[in-house]
Protein backbone atom coordinates (compact mmCIF):
# COMPACT_ATOMS: atom_id res chain seq x y z
CA UNK A 1 0.00 0.00 0.00
CA UNK A 2 0.87 3.32 -1.00
CA UNK A 3 -0.03 6.64 0.50
CA UNK A 4 -0.09 10.12 -0.81
CA UNK A 5 -1.81 13.48 -0.89
CA UNK A 6 -4.29 14.90 0.24
CA UNK A 7 -4.72 16.18 -3.78
CA UNK A 8 -7.21 18.57 -5.09
CA UNK A 9 -10.12 17.06 -6.09
CA UNK A 10 -12.98 19.20 -8.06
CA UNK A 11 -14.95 15.78 -6.86
CA UNK A 12 -14.23 14.87 -3.62
CA UNK A 13 -12.08 17.76 -2.10
CA UNK A 14 -8.75 17.15 -0.14
CA UNK A 15 -8.86 13.38 -1.46
CA UNK A 16 -5.95 11.18 0.18
CA UNK A 17 -4.89 8.38 -2.17
CA UNK A 18 -4.27 4.92 -1.73
CA UNK A 19 -2.70 2.92 -4.24
CA UNK A 20 -3.25 -0.48 -3.28
CA UNK A 21 -0.49 -2.62 -6.40
CA UNK A 22 3.02 -2.09 -6.47
CA UNK A 23 4.11 -0.79 -10.13
CA UNK A 24 7.18 -2.58 -10.90
CA UNK A 25 9.77 -0.71 -12.13
CA UNK A 26 9.99 0.39 -15.95
CA UNK A 27 6.04 1.15 -16.35
CA UNK A 28 3.25 3.90 -15.49
CA UNK A 29 0.96 1.85 -13.93
CA UNK A 30 -0.89 -1.32 -13.43
CA UNK A 31 -4.42 -1.33 -15.43
CA UNK A 32 -6.50 -3.64 -17.82
CA UNK A 33 -7.10 -0.02 -19.61
CA UNK A 34 -4.54 1.88 -21.64
CA UNK A 35 -7.10 4.89 -21.61
CA UNK A 36 -5.89 7.62 -24.42
CA UNK A 37 -5.73 10.51 -22.61
CA UNK A 38 -3.99 8.87 -19.43
CA UNK A 39 -2.17 11.32 -17.13
CA UNK A 40 -0.19 8.37 -15.87
CA UNK A 41 1.46 7.96 -19.11
CA UNK A 42 1.33 4.85 -21.63
CA UNK A 43 3.83 2.38 -20.76
CA UNK A 44 1.19 -0.21 -18.81
CA UNK A 45 1.44 -3.15 -17.26
CA UNK A 46 -1.88 -4.49 -18.69
CA UNK A 47 -3.69 -7.44 -16.77
CA UNK A 48 -7.17 -8.51 -16.55
CA UNK A 49 -6.53 -10.95 -13.34
CA UNK A 50 -7.42 -9.35 -9.98
CA UNK A 51 -5.72 -11.26 -7.24
CA UNK A 52 -5.07 -10.85 -3.62
CA UNK A 53 -2.15 -8.48 -2.80
CA UNK A 54 -1.24 -8.21 1.03
CA UNK A 55 -1.59 -5.15 3.10
CA UNK A 56 0.40 -5.23 5.89
CA UNK A 57 -0.35 -4.01 9.54
CA UNK A 58 2.26 -1.28 9.17
CA UNK A 59 0.27 -0.09 5.78
CA UNK A 60 -2.72 0.62 8.06
CA UNK A 61 -0.63 2.12 10.97
CA UNK A 62 1.08 4.48 8.31
CA UNK A 63 -2.76 5.03 6.61
CA UNK A 64 -3.97 6.35 10.14
CA UNK A 65 -1.23 8.72 11.48
CA UNK A 66 -1.41 10.26 7.55
CA UNK A 67 -5.36 10.52 7.87
CA UNK A 68 -4.49 11.89 12.06
CA UNK A 69 -2.30 14.69 10.27
CA UNK A 70 -4.66 15.53 7.17
CA UNK A 71 -7.92 15.47 8.15
CA UNK A 72 -9.04 14.20 4.38
CA UNK A 73 -12.75 14.82 2.84
CA UNK A 74 -12.45 11.25 1.23
CA UNK A 75 -9.81 8.47 1.26
CA UNK A 76 -9.98 7.25 -2.11
CA UNK A 77 -8.67 3.75 -3.78
CA UNK A 78 -7.08 5.51 -7.21
CA UNK A 79 -3.38 6.30 -8.05
CA UNK A 80 -1.62 4.21 -10.60
CA UNK A 81 -3.12 1.01 -10.74
CA UNK A 82 -7.34 -0.13 -11.49
CA UNK A 83 -7.83 -0.50 -7.70
CA UNK A 84 -10.28 -3.75 -8.15
CA UNK A 85 -6.75 -5.93 -9.32
CA UNK A 86 -6.32 -5.97 -5.74
CA UNK A 87 -9.08 -8.05 -4.18
CA UNK A 88 -8.20 -6.83 -1.09
CA UNK A 89 -9.44 -3.84 -2.13
CA UNK A 90 -13.12 -5.10 0.46
CA UNK A 91 -10.71 -5.75 3.21
CA UNK A 92 -8.40 -2.84 2.93
CA UNK A 93 -11.93 -0.52 3.40
CA UNK A 94 -13.72 -2.27 6.32
CA UNK A 95 -9.92 -1.95 8.10
CA UNK A 96 -10.24 1.84 7.11
CA UNK A 97 -13.55 2.31 8.43
CA UNK A 98 -12.63 0.81 11.47
CA UNK A 99 -10.03 3.67 11.91
CA UNK A 100 -12.02 6.26 10.61
CA UNK A 101 -15.16 8.43 9.77
CA UNK A 102 -14.24 9.65 6.95
CA UNK A 103 -15.89 8.24 3.92
CA UNK A 104 -14.11 6.08 1.20
CA UNK A 105 -14.47 6.37 -2.16
CA UNK A 106 -12.69 4.37 -5.61
CA UNK A 107 -12.10 5.39 -8.69
CA UNK A 108 -12.56 2.17 -11.09
CA UNK A 109 -12.98 1.27 -14.93
CA UNK A 110 -15.31 -1.51 -13.87
CA UNK A 111 -13.31 -4.00 -15.90
CA UNK A 112 -13.78 -6.50 -13.48
CA UNK A 113 -17.34 -5.98 -12.04
CA UNK A 114 -18.69 -9.17 -12.89
CA UNK A 115 -16.78 -11.42 -10.33
CA UNK A 116 -18.94 -11.12 -7.13
CA UNK A 117 -15.59 -10.45 -5.00
CA UNK A 118 -15.10 -7.62 -6.55
CA UNK A 119 -18.60 -5.64 -6.42
CA UNK A 120 -18.05 -7.18 -2.43
CA UNK A 121 -15.41 -4.88 -2.65
CA UNK A 122 -16.68 -2.01 -4.17
CA UNK A 123 -19.60 -1.95 -1.94
CA UNK A 124 -17.65 -1.86 1.34
CA UNK A 125 -16.73 1.86 -0.01
CA UNK A 126 -18.88 4.40 0.42
CA UNK A 127 -18.94 5.73 -2.89
CA UNK A 128 -18.22 4.18 -6.35
CA UNK A 129 -17.19 6.25 -9.55
CA UNK A 130 -17.05 4.18 -12.47
CA UNK A 131 -15.28 4.98 -15.61
CA UNK A 132 -17.68 5.06 -18.54
CA UNK A 133 -16.24 7.14 -21.59
CA UNK A 134 -17.75 5.78 -24.74
CA UNK A 135 -20.60 5.52 -26.34
CA UNK A 136 -20.09 1.82 -27.52
CA UNK A 137 -18.05 -0.94 -28.06
CA UNK A 138 -15.60 0.67 -31.36
CA UNK A 139 -15.34 3.91 -29.60
CA UNK A 140 -14.85 1.84 -26.55
CA UNK A 141 -11.41 0.32 -27.96
CA UNK A 142 -10.32 3.37 -29.48
CA UNK A 143 -10.42 5.67 -26.25
CA UNK A 144 -9.85 3.60 -23.00
CA UNK A 145 -7.78 0.27 -25.18
CA UNK A 146 -8.69 -2.42 -22.70
CA UNK A 147 -7.47 -5.81 -22.26
CA UNK A 148 -8.87 -8.02 -25.02
CA UNK A 149 -11.98 -9.71 -24.54
CA UNK A 150 -13.31 -6.72 -21.57
CA UNK A 151 -16.87 -5.52 -23.08
CA UNK A 152 -18.37 -2.15 -22.69
CA UNK A 153 -22.15 -3.44 -22.37
CA UNK A 154 -21.03 -6.12 -19.53
CA UNK A 155 -19.54 -2.91 -17.57
CA UNK A 156 -22.81 -1.22 -18.05
CA UNK A 157 -25.06 -4.28 -17.17
CA UNK A 158 -23.25 -5.35 -13.90
CA UNK A 159 -23.03 -1.66 -12.66
CA UNK A 160 -26.68 -1.94 -11.87
CA UNK A 161 -25.58 -4.54 -9.20
CA UNK A 162 -23.58 -1.89 -7.10
CA UNK A 163 -25.40 -1.58 -3.70
CA UNK A 164 -23.34 1.65 -2.44
CA UNK A 165 -23.66 4.86 -3.66
CA UNK A 166 -22.41 5.24 -7.43
CA UNK A 167 -21.24 8.16 -9.51
CA UNK A 168 -20.51 7.49 -13.40
CA UNK A 169 -17.87 9.69 -14.33
CA UNK A 170 -17.03 10.32 -17.96
CA UNK A 171 -13.90 12.32 -19.49
CA UNK A 172 -14.20 14.05 -22.76
CA UNK A 173 -12.11 15.06 -24.82
CA UNK A 174 -10.63 15.25 -28.74
CA UNK A 175 -7.25 13.65 -30.05
CA UNK A 176 -6.59 13.73 -33.83
CA UNK A 177 -9.92 12.22 -35.37
CA UNK A 178 -11.36 11.21 -32.41
CA UNK A 179 -13.82 12.51 -29.77
CA UNK A 180 -16.43 11.43 -27.59
CA UNK A 181 -17.83 14.92 -27.40
CA UNK A 182 -19.98 14.81 -30.28
CA UNK A 183 -23.78 15.39 -30.51
CA UNK A 184 -23.80 11.58 -31.62
CA UNK A 185 -21.86 10.32 -28.78
CA UNK A 186 -23.61 12.62 -26.29
CA UNK A 187 -26.99 11.35 -27.31
CA UNK A 188 -25.82 7.55 -26.85
CA UNK A 189 -23.99 8.35 -23.53
CA UNK A 190 -27.31 9.40 -22.49
CA UNK A 191 -28.75 6.51 -23.33
CA UNK A 192 -26.21 4.40 -21.30
CA UNK A 193 -26.74 6.80 -18.22
CA UNK A 194 -30.53 6.10 -18.38
CA UNK A 195 -30.28 2.63 -18.50
CA UNK A 196 -27.96 2.69 -15.35
CA UNK A 197 -30.29 4.54 -13.76
CA UNK A 198 -33.52 3.14 -14.28
CA UNK A 199 -32.01 0.42 -12.30
CA UNK A 200 -29.28 1.96 -10.01
CA UNK A 201 -29.58 5.91 -9.08
CA UNK A 202 -26.40 7.81 -10.03
CA UNK A 203 -24.71 10.56 -9.79
CA UNK A 204 -22.63 11.96 -13.42
CA UNK A 205 -19.11 13.32 -13.13
CA UNK A 206 -18.12 14.94 -16.05
CA UNK A 207 -14.59 15.64 -16.64
CA UNK A 208 -12.71 16.89 -19.75
CA UNK A 209 -8.59 16.66 -20.00
CA UNK A 210 -7.31 19.22 -19.17
CA UNK A 211 -4.51 17.67 -17.59
CA UNK A 212 -1.39 16.82 -19.88
CA UNK A 213 -0.35 13.20 -21.37
CA UNK A 214 2.34 11.97 -22.72
CA UNK A 215 0.43 11.85 -26.09
CA UNK A 216 0.91 15.17 -27.78
CA UNK A 217 -2.80 16.76 -29.29
CA UNK A 218 -5.08 15.32 -26.30
CA UNK A 219 -7.19 18.19 -26.26
CA UNK A 220 -9.76 19.65 -23.15
CA UNK A 221 -13.08 20.73 -23.75
CA UNK A 222 -13.57 24.48 -22.70
CA UNK A 223 -15.88 25.48 -19.79
CA UNK A 224 -19.16 27.02 -21.92
CA UNK A 225 -19.19 23.37 -23.77
CA UNK A 226 -18.79 20.86 -20.94
CA UNK A 227 -21.02 22.62 -19.00
CA UNK A 228 -23.43 22.90 -22.20
CA UNK A 229 -23.38 18.98 -22.12
CA UNK A 230 -23.88 18.93 -18.45
CA UNK A 231 -26.80 20.98 -18.80
CA UNK A 232 -28.29 18.84 -21.82
CA UNK A 233 -27.48 15.35 -20.00
CA UNK A 234 -29.07 16.56 -16.54
CA UNK A 235 -32.13 18.25 -18.61
CA UNK A 236 -32.70 15.54 -20.34
CA UNK A 237 -32.05 12.74 -17.27
CA UNK A 238 -33.62 15.09 -14.69
CA UNK A 239 -30.22 13.97 -12.40
CA UNK A 240 -27.59 15.58 -10.52
CA UNK A 241 -24.48 16.41 -13.49
CA UNK A 242 -21.17 17.61 -11.40
CA UNK A 243 -18.40 18.94 -14.43
CA UNK A 244 -15.27 20.40 -13.85
CA UNK A 245 -14.44 23.76 -13.52
CA UNK A 246 -11.53 25.36 -11.54
CA UNK A 247 -12.14 25.97 -8.00
CA UNK A 248 -9.91 27.66 -5.88
CA UNK A 249 -8.49 25.13 -3.65
CA UNK A 250 -8.30 24.85 0.09
CA UNK A 251 -5.13 25.52 1.54
CA UNK A 252 -3.54 22.73 3.97
CA UNK A 253 -1.04 23.45 6.43
CA UNK A 254 1.56 20.79 7.23
CA UNK A 255 5.07 21.46 8.68
CA UNK A 256 7.61 18.99 6.75
CA UNK A 257 11.73 18.94 6.62
CA UNK A 258 13.23 19.37 3.41
CA UNK A 259 13.88 15.91 2.70
CA UNK A 260 10.06 14.76 3.51
CA UNK A 261 8.88 17.70 1.27
CA UNK A 262 10.78 16.62 -1.38
CA UNK A 263 8.94 12.55 -0.98
CA UNK A 264 5.33 14.38 -0.89
CA UNK A 265 6.06 16.29 -3.61
CA UNK A 266 7.37 13.69 -5.58
CA UNK A 267 4.64 10.91 -4.37
CA UNK A 268 2.01 13.49 -5.71
CA UNK A 269 3.51 13.95 -8.89
CA UNK A 270 3.43 10.25 -9.57
CA UNK A 271 0.76 10.27 -9.82
CA UNK A 272 -0.80 13.31 -11.61
CA UNK A 273 1.69 16.26 -13.30
CA UNK A 274 0.45 19.66 -11.40
CA UNK A 275 0.61 23.18 -11.63
CA UNK A 276 2.20 24.90 -9.34
CA UNK A 277 -1.24 26.55 -7.43
CA UNK A 278 -2.19 22.58 -6.72
CA UNK A 279 1.18 21.62 -5.12
CA UNK A 280 1.46 24.71 -3.48
CA UNK A 281 -2.09 24.63 -1.67
CA UNK A 282 -0.76 21.16 -0.05
CA UNK A 283 1.87 22.39 1.72
CA UNK A 284 1.64 25.86 2.90
CA UNK A 285 4.46 27.46 5.04
CA UNK A 286 7.20 25.68 2.59
CA UNK A 287 9.94 26.89 0.11
CA UNK A 288 7.80 25.01 -3.16
CA UNK A 289 10.08 26.84 -5.19
CA UNK A 290 13.29 25.90 -3.54
CA UNK A 291 12.02 22.24 -3.54
CA UNK A 292 10.71 21.65 -6.86
CA UNK A 293 13.88 24.13 -8.72
CA UNK A 294 16.22 21.66 -6.71
CA UNK A 295 14.14 18.56 -8.04
CA UNK A 296 14.43 19.73 -11.65
CA UNK A 297 18.41 20.47 -10.93
CA UNK A 298 18.78 16.62 -10.18
CA UNK A 299 16.54 15.53 -12.85
CA UNK A 300 13.67 14.15 -11.26
CA UNK A 301 11.23 16.96 -12.15
CA UNK A 302 10.50 18.58 -15.53
CA UNK A 303 8.51 21.33 -16.77
CA UNK A 304 5.67 21.22 -19.61
CA UNK A 305 3.32 23.94 -20.98
CA UNK A 306 -0.25 22.26 -21.79
CA UNK A 307 -3.05 25.12 -22.28
CA UNK A 308 -0.61 27.68 -21.20
CA UNK A 309 -0.29 26.56 -17.97
CA UNK A 310 2.73 25.20 -16.43
CA UNK A 311 2.29 21.47 -15.10
CA UNK A 312 5.22 19.72 -12.93
CA UNK A 313 6.09 16.22 -14.34
CA UNK A 314 8.11 13.44 -12.22
CA UNK A 315 10.80 12.25 -14.30
CA UNK A 316 10.77 8.47 -13.77
CA UNK A 317 14.43 6.28 -13.84
CA UNK A 318 14.89 4.43 -17.25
Amino acid sequence: MKIYGPVPSWRLGNSLGVDLIEVPEGYDKVCSFNCVYCQLGHKVLKTNSPKKITITEEDFKRLRIKIRKTNPDYITFSGEDEPTLNLNLGYAAKRIREMTKVPIAVLTNASFINLPEVRDGLNACDLVIAKIDAPHQNLFKKINQPYEGISLADIVQNLKLIKTKLAIQTLLFSYNNLTNSDKNSITSLISIYREINNTKPITIYLGTAYRPTDFIGVRALGEVQLKAIAKKISTQLGIEVDHYQEKELEIISRKFNDKELRKEILELLRRRPCTYKDISSRFSNADISGVLESLIGKNLLEVRIHNNEKFYFKIESK
